[in-house]
């Protein structure tokens, strides 16, 4: 099964969503490697999401299994 990042931002809208990022790219094998990934990239990740949503800060990044991206899409703003 193959592993992703997703970026959750902090704020909540009106509805309960969220502003969400996820990466397809790079793809990981095992959760391992992704946190590994995460944690080694963290300044640039941060980075990339200040600039993606204009300074908005952090809330939390997992790292996501393929097969519960789509669910988690659908639900976003509930915990994950």
């Amino acid at each position: 099964m193959k592993w992703f990042i997703l970026v959750v931002m902090m704020g909540t809208f009106s509805d309960g969503s969220k502003d969400t990022f996820l990466y397809f790219k790079p793809e990981f094998e095992t959760v391992e490697h992704c946190k590994e990934y995460v944690y080694q990239s963290a300044s640039e990740i941060k980075k990339q999401m200040m600039i993606e949503f204009m300074g908005k800060p952090i809330e939390q990044v997992f790292c996501i299994r393929e097969d519960k991206i789509e669910k988690v899409l659908q639900t976003s703003g509930t915990k994950i």
